[in-house]
């Protein structure tokens, strides 16, 4: 673990620096100053900071903002504006992930299973969005979630409060699709870092009975993990691979958007794994292979008669 000199680690005094209700209002002073007009935005003196914190006492006022700068604020021949670190702890405050409490009851939602047809309730709490069909066991099978879970994502309160669930559910499948074909890609979405992606075989186990995650009714997932921050994602592979050929090709002809319903779309499709990888079958009979590096492969039924 990074440390200073005497010994206390680096993002110990980084978050001690962050123990004040002044100067958590500085950051947010600074934020709405110079970085919501944007790039080219004036720096904020010293007395329009001060003034929009409400505090009097200058010394008292200096003491906090000092505390702030080089780390979180950048002083400049002009006045102040927000670095980086400062940025990104206004932004991790308004997502509302280390303070809020938000849920939202069970509601149903326009959509359907993509396993059995049948209709779908989402609910949140916890920070995570999930959703279940009322008529079948669903994707998962773990005792963290309700039975018939068909999707369970991580997602900021700030994402729920005030928005309708169907919006919601809209928005943070169509997120996490930015995040997986990131990682797909072979680096991590938050960190920067390297992703191994592991073809996950599914609920069937060999004759050995090796292999295989009984948490997952599905027979061929892809795990994503990075190697840095241990961010992990779990999808289907053709869904992951959405921005690169043959399956960009795919869902833009069938005019399928971002987010559940390319999710929905592939996990329908009958399933084989196999030593070489695994086997997809869409409904007009065209056979997509999935590799360990997530090559896709696909076999058009009508391709030799063209």
């Amino acid at each position: 673990m990074d440390a200073t000199a005497g010994g206390k680690p680096r993002d110990a005094l980084a978050f001690a620096a962050l123990d004040s209700d002044v100067r958590l209002a500085i950051l947010d002073s600074l934020y709405e100053r110079t970085v919501e007009p944007g790039p080219l935005a004036d720096d904020a003196t010293y007395s329009t900071i001060k003034s929009d914190v409400g505090v009097d006492d200058s010394g008292r006022f200096s003491y906090h903002l000092d505390r702030l700068t080089d780390r979180f604020v950048t002083k400049t021949d002009d006045g102040y504006r927000l670095a980086e670190p400062g940025r990104e702890v206004v932004r991790l405050r308004r997502r509302e992930v280390l303070t809020s409490d938000a849920s939202v009851d069970t509601q149903p939602i326009d959509r359907t299973c993509y396993r059995c047809g049948g209709g779908l309730e989402t609910a949140y709490r916890g920070g995570y969005m999930v959703t279940r069909c009322r008529e079948c066991d669903g994707l998962v099978d773990h005792e963290l979630v309700p039975t018939g879970t068909v999707s369970a994502i991580s997602y900021p309160p700030s994402g729920v409060r005030g928005i309708g669930i169907d919006t919601a559910f809209e928005r943070a499948h169509a997120i996490v699709d930015q995040h997986l074909r990131t990682m797909a890609g072979g680096f991590c979405s938050e960190c920067g870092h390297g992703v191994t992606a592991t073809l996950m075989p599914g609920y069937d186990r060999d004759s050995t009975g090796n292999g295989g995650d009984s948490r997952f009714t599905h027979d061929g997932l892809v795990k994503l993990s990075c190697d840095h921050c241990g961010q992990r994602r779990v999808s289907h592979p053709l869904h992951v691979t959405a921005d690169r050929g043959p399956m960009a090709g795919f869902f833009a002809e069938r005019g399928l958007d971002p987010g559940w319903d390319r999710f929905a779309e592939v996990m329908a499709w009958d399933t084989t794994p196999g030593p070489d990888g695994v086997r997809f079958e869409s409904p007009d009979g065209t056979v997509w292979t999935v590799d360990d590096d997530l090559h896709v492969t696909r076999d058009d039924p009508d391709a030799a008669g063209r």
